[in-house]
């Protein structure tokens, strides 16, 4: 049964809610329960839109970009993992994929709801994989869904079990493009999004995770690939796909290297220019 939200928790309770949940024992946990939550009556507010256009650098126009509605349900996101039936902690998740589509446009006056979900589970190496399906409705219409994987890492990863799937990126990515990332990304994004996670945040912060400074938000290296090839594509992209590889240590220097594909699609890359170290692989379409 799905739970309707008129408006989410504060993010405090959230995050206090996220950091209890390190106590969670999942075990050998092979299946999440098929838990959902609701969101109804949500509107876009303008200074966040303009916030979050110009730190990915996208054009700001009569309709949502397509990676906004992500932005908007991630409180929505946190909410359900919280749930006291969720059985997974969120300090030991990882974001490994996305995957938008955009059946509509939608206006940025729009009023729309939202709705995510459980999808399917599975047993990787590293641990268990699992969906997030999000779907955003307006007037009863779906006009925009995605599938957020993520995995939780097991304390003892298995050595016999399958390993992730992963795409294919044509070789030859001839055209690219540079840019820097500063050093407050993190904090700038986190603004926009509510997305206060602390590896994101301060290299102080991040070093308690393990990281030696703090790294860059994934969803914001997507749209800031996004932002970068909107003028590369005839049409209005619709589809955006993800993979996430390598952290990236802010601040610091990457590299975008894309390629047209078949049926007006583009491949792309993120990574360091020095190193080689790919960060994200993708596809838009």
């Amino acid at each position: 049964m799905t739970s309707t939200l008129t408006q989410l928790p504060r993010t405090s309770t959230l995050y206090w809610e996220a950091a209890l949940s390190v106590m969670r024992r999942p075990g050998a946990l092979k299946t999440l329960p098929p838990l959902s939550l609701r969101l109804s009556g949500v509107r876009t507010e303008a200074a966040r839109l303009a916030d979050y256009c110009a730190l990915c650098g996208l054009t700001q126009g009569p309709v949502l970009p397509i990676t906004f509605p992500q932005v908007s349900v991630n409180g929505l996101h946190m909410a359900l993992m919280t749930l006291p039936k969720f059985p997974l902690p969120l300090l030991g998740l990882v974001h490994v994929s996305n995957r938008i589509e955009q059946h509509r446009p939608i206006p940025v006056e729009a009023v729309y709801d939202a709705e995510v979900r459980i999808g399917d589970s599975r047993e990787v190496r590293a641990g268990l994989e699992f969906d997030l399906l999000t779907d955003v409705e307006v007037d009863g219409e779906r006009v925009w869904s995605a599938v957020t994987t993520l995995i939780y890492r097991r304390p003892s990863p298995r050595q016999d079990g399958p390993k992730r799937a992963e795409k294919a990126v044509p070789p030859s990515l001839a055209q690219y493009a540079h840019f820097i990332v500063e050093a407050d990304t993190g904090r700038r994004y986190a603004a926009v999004s509510g997305d206060y996670n602390p590896i994101h945040l301060h290299a102080w912060s991040a070093r308690v995770f393990g990281f030696p400074r703090a790294i860059a938000h994934g969803m914001w290296s997507a749209a800031r690939c996004l932002g970068a090839l909107e003028a590369q594509c005839s049409t209005p992209p619709t589809t955006l796909e993800v993979q996430f590889k390598q952290p990236l240590l802010l601040p610091g220097r990457v590299t975008l290297k894309w390629v047209p594909v078949i049926d007006d699609q583009l491949a792309f890359t993120l990574l360091s220019p020095g190193s080689g170290k790919v960060h994200l692989t993708g596809m838009l379409r």
